[in-house]
């Protein structure tokens, strides 16, 4: 789960680098972040930094009975909302004092309500966190020079997780189904008021980091309705899925000046193989993934699709497949295959994830782990080791032997 701004590798072209900019982390899982400040980062750098989230994402969140919660980056990997617009207007949120509060703290550089240890964006400097002197976008250098914190324009990048509903039941994601057919109308208002008040600003729309566009059947509607009008700036609508409904024929049902706004896809697969994909993916079949993929595939090399990503999440049943994950992405046409330590969103009591967190330092084959992160198939152009980064990079072995000397 999760949405968009990418960490691209120097391969991808500028257009590819400005869909995976344009394309975010979002998630709508539940994580209660303590607070944490990054101002390490920029420290042990000595950078000012800058990050374009809070100037121009628009997250909306929501499941069961809550809904309508809107932070400006993917919600894990920041300690407050900006708002809710399930309470307020859309122009409420998006330049309220919680929004305001957010840019103060990206312009004064001290990055407080941010989580380093989470964001691979402060990791690496990439993405949506540039050093201030590389910012080129025109509307951000106004900003950085008026040192604005009210935002003249509405946001440009629009991520919907605001239904969870989806054909499978992940274990890292829900315990069980959900189809959220009971919150037909919440789900429909937070819609409706995201065409009225913030589609006319966006380039990006972003469907879903909360479930999936397929499965939902309110998504699933929305993308069959849609009207090109009605979205007059909007350069690229991203799907994220899991790709099992993504057929032909469904595919034939939304119009085609819809279809031509999808450029940008990203697959959540979490494993290579048929037995760690029955059990990570729940409810799903492995062969039928792969046809989806070839489907999804031939999407990129003949369009409309211009970038397209895979995503595992890592655990101690699937980390030995990272290298067979990557051929899985090379064979079918992926600029990005993307690695993320696991999170605990709530689905697994402390024993259960301490067993499967083979990223944390505790477990016993944490060292195995490391070596897989610094193994030749995960230096190819075509990784991503997205919050896994500063792991590598903190346990590379040059780092190692320094500290052993």
């Amino acid at each position: 789960m999760n949405a968009f701004n990418f960490i691209g590798p120097q391969s991808l072209t500028s257009k590819l680098k400005r869909l995976a900019r344009q394309a975010l982390g979002g998630s709508a899982a539940r994580l209660a972040a303590s607070p944490h400040k990054a101002q390490s980062a920029q420290a042990r750098k000595g950078e000012r930094l800058f990050c374009a989230q809070p100037f121009e994402r628009f997250e909306v969140l929501g499941g069961g009975g809550d809904r309508g919660e809107t932070y400006t980056c993917c919600q894990n990997w920041v300690t407050q909302s900006i708002g809710s617009i399930s309470d307020d207007t859309v122009e409420e949120v998006w330049n309220g004092k919680s929004a305001r509060d957010f840019r103060r703290s990206i312009l004064d550089g001290t990055f407080e309500y941010c989580r380093e240890d989470l964001c691979p964006y402060l990791q690496r400097i990439d993405g949506p966190v540039q050093r201030v002197e590389d910012v080129s976008d025109p509307d951000l250098l106004e900003i950085i020079r008026k040192d604005l914190t009210v935002v003249p324009f509405g946001p440009k990048d629009i991520i919907c997780c605001f239904d969870q509903s989806c054909n499978l039941s992940c274990p890292t994601c829900r315990t069980h189904i959900i189809m959220e057919t009971q919150h037909e109308d919440a789900i429909l208002d937070i819609q409706k008021k995201l065409e009225d008040e913030a589609l006319k600003d966006a380039r990006l729309l972003y469907i879903t980091g909360s479930g999936d566009p397929f499965g939902s059947p309110f998504f699933r509607r929305w993308l069959q309705t849609m009207k090109r009008s009605s979205m007059p700036k909007l350069e690229t609508l991203h799907l994220h899925t899991n790709g099992l409904l993504w057929t032909p024929r469904i595919w034939a049902t939304i119009p085609e000046e819809t279809r031509a706004l999808v450029k940008a896809a990203t697959i959540s697969v979490d494993a290579a193989r048929p037995d760690s994909y029955a059990e990570n993916r729940r409810g799903g079949n492995f062969e039928t993934l792969l046809k989806r993929l070839a489907f999804i595939g031939d999407l990129r090399r003949n369009g409309p699709l211009e970038y397209l990503e895979i995503h595992m999440t890592v655990q101690l049943n699937n980390f030995e497949e990272m290298p067979e994950f990557v051929e899985l992405g090379r064979r079918n046409a992926c600029d990005r295959v993307t690695f993320h330590q696991m999170v605990n969103w709530g689905t697994f009591d402390d024993e259960e994830y301490a067993a499967r967190a083979v990223h944390r330092t505790e477990h016993p084959r944490h060292s195995d782990f490391l070596a897989m992160l610094h193994s030749a198939p995960l230096k190819d152009p075509l990784v991503n080791l997205s919050n896994l980064t500063e792991l590598a990079a903190q346990t590379a072995p040059s780092v190692l032997v320094d500290a052993e000397s």
